[in-house]
């Protein structure tokens, strides 16, 4: 285009007349197919053709059009009754550009570098250059580039709001002139207006699937000119109605403890997936690398309170989060180790008193309770004590008891433990 519009530039300047005009009649709506053959082979067609009627002349314009990739060029073209042979037509464009010696015959054009409203004064003179009739007539030229360039970038407003955005289109420009209409198409079946590109705000409507509008800015400048640039815009979907948390079940607490997790979350989308942050991670791992179900099991090493979070995604994104929920594990091996030690405390001819000491142990966690019985009776006081007695007056025959230890362990397991103790007969000794 440039280098076009430089060469009819030099063409004008040197007064050449542009020739070879192909005229067809005016029709109704004053639109023609005239075109102009332009030194350097291009060619441009014509728009609508104006006529100007004063006295005995006749003028006829029109122009190419101003939007890139064409230059806005003026055909003119006059004729006149009357005239004597050999008539000049003189024109002055009204810029600083003339063209001196055409005949009716010919048609002139010329190119308005600026826009504006320009005076053509058409001079008719006989050879001897005698003025025989001056005929002016205004034409609105737009200039050279006037098309504008569309450009825009949207933002969030709030991230609380993701469906709202703003849109900023002040990187638009045009060479000459200004642009004098911003319009958007926002790709949900709305549009809008503007008369400045800057601080532009749309709501798109709360959807339940991720959407991408192909948004549209067109840009008009005050030459007629427009340019369209079309942004995707992505906007995720509002999930404003689910609600709820998770369940949790225990299982195994004794031997292998694993704790399954079941939602209750209501009004979730189908497809989504379940993420859970069991909170005995140490180093921590990005959300989208959580294990994933519903329901779901997880075993805890140790025993705890931890601080669970469900994470609902869609399309791998993160849509709902559960409130955080302490969940207690017991850990693994809770199971206690039921275990004590017998030994007489006291002994004469006729009495034996036998001592017993919890010696249990377990893994994790500690042992809540202690059940000692004889022979299916309970030892008074028997909750919880680590140290018994028990006395036996010797008899004339020898006697055994069963003594036994049950151990509850704070998660609920058991152990037990059994040991035969022997009274000997009146006289005799343990040992």
């Amino acid at each position: 285009m440039n280098t076009t519009f430089k060469y009819i530039t030099l063409i004008l300047l040197l007064g050449v007349t542009f020739t070879g005009c192909k005229k067809t009649a005016d029709t109704a709506a004053n639109v023609t197919t005239d075109t102009i053959k332009v030194v350097g082979g291009a060619t441009s067609a014509y728009l609508d053709t104006i006529t100007f009627e004063a006295n005995n002349v006749t003028i006829k314009y029109s122009r190419t059009n101003q939007c890139y990739p064409s230059n806005e060029i003026f055909a003119f073209s006059a004729n006149a009754t009357g005239l004597s042979s050999g008539a000049l037509f003189n024109w002055d464009f009204g810029d600083g550009h003339s063209i001196n010696g055409a005949t009716s015959t010919n048609t002139v054009g010329n190119i308005y570098q600026d826009a504006g409203y320009y005076t053509v004064t058409l001079n008719i003179t006989d050879s001897k250059k005698n003025s025989l009739a001056v005929t002016t007539v205004s034409v609105h030229a737009h200039g050279q580039q006037v098309t504008p360039h569309a450009s825009f970038y949207a933002q969030l407003f709030d991230i609380n709001f993701p469906n709202n955005l703003n849109f900023n289109g002040n990187g638009s420009s045009v060479p000459r002139g200004t642009i004098t209409n911003y319009k958007w198409i926002w790709g949900d079946s709305t549009t809008s207006i503007s008369v400045s590109g800057d601080n532009v705000p749309h709501n798109f409507p709360q959807i339940s699937n991720d959407v991408t509008y192909p948004v549209k800015l067109v840009v008009t400048s005050s030459g007629g000119c427009s340019d369209t640039s079309i942004v995707p815009v992505a906007i995720n979907a509002i999930y404003t109605n689910i609600s709820g948390s998770f369940t949790t079940v225990s299982q195994n607490i004794c031997t292998a403890e694993s704790v399954q997790f079941t939602s209750n979350a209501t009004n979730v989308p189908a497809g989504a997936v379940y993420l859970w942050d069991f909170a005995d991670n140490v180093s921590g791992i990005p959300v989208s690398n959580l294990p994933s179900g519903n329901p779901v099991s997880h075993s805890y090493a140790y025993q705890n309170n931890y601080g669970v979070t469900m994470y609902i995604s869609l399309n791998g994104k993160i849509i709902y989060t559960s409130p955080r929920t302490n969940v207690t594990a017991f850990g693994q091996n809770i199971k206690p180790d039921a275990l004590f030690m017998k030994n007489t405390a006291y002994e004469d001819s006729g009495y034996v008193k036998w001592a017993f000491s919890d010696q249990s142990n377990i893994p994790h966690g500690y042992i809540k309770e202690r059940a000692w019985t004889v022979d299916n009776v309970s030892i008074d006081p028997n909750t919880n004590e680590t140290y018994e007695i028990q006395g036996y007056s010797k008899m004339q025959t020898a006697s055994t008891h069963t003594i036994q230890l049950v151990v509850t362990s704070n998660s609920g397991c058991k152990d037990t433990a059994s040991a035969i103790i022997t009274i000997p007969v009146f006289g005799k000794y343990t040992y």
